[in-house]
């Protein structure tokens, strides 16, 4: 594949508390930049568009001042809706035709936002994995560097090594606009060929596993794997070899791999409660799990003696080791069965709640053919038409999003039935005084004493707070009038 787009994603949500706000179920994209780049890493062409701040949510306002966007900048950026800055974007997208997306820690973060944000706008929430394309993440291939490539990439001695803005500061990249969507995927690009320059092949190799299909072809009939994993900053070296795979509460397809650090002799003939037990410990675990729609990256068995842990082990009896796990399908069996049982489980356990259509990207499975053509009409239609169209769709949830869409454009255009009805839920939603799953009202409040009191000598942070204080009592003050003559 000749084309790679590199994109980033600005987003109203994940501050500095960011549990509520992490996949973009209850946020939404405010700026898209995005660079269309031929094999060589040489700009093709590039893209970006901003939002206005949608009428249905509260930014966080840790968000905010991560990505500069004042709240009064966000409710009055332009006359772009979020439903407009979604389609313009996949319009540039398909123009573009088939390629490599790639972000900056975009599988964990940009991905998710993306997804459910095509989702809540009535597109095929898995563009990046449609169509020929696919998707891979330059952090992921940056941290990889650090371990088979260790003098490619510099980092500083610092926490959060694997920064962008540290990664740009130790390869003397200039980042000054921080945060500004464009900004930082031209600080991505750059450390991609830093990389591409030092080591092509490793640069090639680690494109080779940007779809599951492609990491599916790749572990056929090796025997020994070699890849990293990183937790809480650090990077960790394994030896493995593939047992096989399940299905999760999201009905995701979850490998397992066997860490060769362990004989597997000594677990053979263990029960599924002993193996767990040995599991279940840092310091014996022996299952290793990837998802092949990730990005993971692979390299040569060749590598494994260079890691210490399987250096002392020696590549011989690392083959034996695999050797043993190929050939061992009752153990391999008890494994996967052990691991689709309690995902079973836990799947009847979350079954009993009730989910917003908001938290459906994933349960709700793939849209009828018939839903998938209304989708197109839906947005081919002129806006008067749109209202007509929502009530034909067969999934209640996608009936939920088009009514949302139109309301975010214009309330009006809306019987009075459903427009009350979305003015009442969003109401009360936002001004609940709970614990919900969104940022409400009280809570932004809140949040914004806590900044403050964090920033109480940077004026201009205190400046911007104010700003956003300002704003939200003016919105506050809108969804109260709207519950009491509801």
């Amino acid at each position: 594949m000749s084309n790679l787009v590199f994109y980033d994603l600005e987003t109203s949500g994940r501050g500095e508390n960011h549990k509520k706000t992490r996949n973009g179920q209850w946020d939404q994209i405010l700026q898209v930049g995005a660079i269309l780049c031929d094999q060589n890493l040489v700009e093709k062409d590039r893209f970006e568009i901003k939002c206005n701040l949608n009428k249905t949510l509260i930014p966080n306002p840790s968000a905010l001042l991560v990505n500069n966007l004042s709240m009064t900048t966000i409710r009055n950026t332009n006359n772009i809706s979020s439903y407009r800055l979604i389609c313009d974007m996949l319009d540039k997208f398909r123009e573009w035709g088939s390629a490599i997306y790639i972000g900056f820690n975009s599988i964990d973060f940009d991905e998710e936002f993306l997804r459910n944000s095509l989702f809540q706008n009535l597109h095929n929430p898995y563009f990046t994995q449609i169509n020929g394309n696919k998707r891979a993440d330059a952090l992921n291939i940056v941290r990889a560097s650090s371990v088979f490539n260790p003098s490619c990439i510099k980092t500083l001695d610092v926490k959060k090594q694997f920064s962008l803005e540290n990664l740009a500061e130790a390869n003397n990249i200039d980042h000054s606009n921080a945060h500004d969507a464009m900004a930082d995927v031209e600080t991505t690009i750059d450390l991609c060929k830093i990389i591409k320059q030092k080591t092509p092949d490793f640069w090639s190799k680690s494109l080779e596993t940007a779809s599951k299909n492609d990491v599916t072809n790749y572990i056929q009939d090796r025997d020994i794997l070699c890849h990293h994993e990183a937790y809480y900053g650090k990077v960790y070296t394994y030896a493995t070899t593939h047992i096989g795979s399940y299905s999760n509460k999201n009905n995701a397809e979850i490998n397992l791999f066997f860490d060769l650090k362990r004989d597997p002799q000594e677990l053979l003939d263990l029960n599924i409660t002993e193996l767990k037990h040995i599991n279940s410990d840092s310091k014996t675990k022996f299952l290793r799990t990837r998802r092949f729609n990730r990005h993971p990256i692979f390299m040569d068995k060749e590598y494994a003696v260079s890691f210490p842990q399987y250096e002392a082990i020696g590549m011989e009896e690392l083959y034996q080791r695999a050797s043993i796990i190929k050939n061992s399908n009752d153990f391999k069996m008890k494994i996967l069965d052990w691991h689709q049982n309690e995902s079973n489980d836990f799947e009847q356990q979350i079954s009993q709640l009730d989910p917003f259509w908001e938290e459906c990207l994933y349960s709700l499975g793939f849209a009828s053919n018939k839903d998938k053509m209304l989708m197109e009409k839906f947005h081919a239609a002129d806006w008067n038409q749109k209202p007509i169209i929502s009530e034909e769709f067969e999934q209640e949830g996608y009936k939920y999003f088009a009514k949302k869409i139109i309301y975010e454009y214009d309330p009006s255009l809306l019987d009075e039935q459903d427009r009350r009805s979305i003015d009442q839920d969003i109401s009360k939603r936002l001004t609940s005084s709970n614990t919900e799953k969104w940022l409400t009202i009280p809570e932004a409040f809140a949040a914004v004493d806590d900044l403050r009191e964090k920033y109480n000598e940077d004026n201009d942070k205190l400046e911007f707070l104010d700003d956003y204080n300002d704003n939200l009592e003016e919105i506050f003050k809108q969804f109260e009038s709207r519950l009491l003559t509801s």
